[in-house]
């Protein structure tokens, strides 16, 4: 009995902690490969990216994400062009995966334009 007092109690207190991070919304950052000539927005799966020079963040209240980190960074990179840096939810892509995710991005626009034709 004790036991599932303890587990109904550790519940409630995830419960309670996690609501106010979900709450939170996205908020992500991405260093652009080139700097952009001109301030650019685009919204990608419901996440408003506003970049000027060579920094770009996003920003959404309802969403805690895109997608898995990886596709994360996919989408951002194919909507703005090709990235030096991402982070988003406290965690941040290294060198290698940035080249990975770039990588990715420019086959997505490539499968998409064949499609398109």
């Amino acid at each position: 009995m004790q036991l599932k007092a303890f587990s109904a109690a550790l519940l409630s207190a995830s419960v309670l902690l996690a609501g106010p991070a979900l709450a939170e919304g996205f908020r992500g950052t991405a260093k652009l490969a080139t700097p952009a000539s001109t301030p650019l927005t685009v919204v990608v799966d419901g996440v408003e990216w506003k970049c000027d020079g060579d920094t770009c963040v996003g920003t959404s209240d309802r969403k805690a994400g895109l997608d898995s980190f990886m596709k994360e960074c996919r989408k951002v990179s194919a909507a703005v062009g090709p990235l030096a840096g991402y982070a988003s939810r406290g965690r941040e892509l290294t060198d290698r995966n940035v080249a990975t995710c770039n990588r990715l991005a420019a086959e997505n626009r490539t499968d998409s334009q064949l499609a398109a034709k």
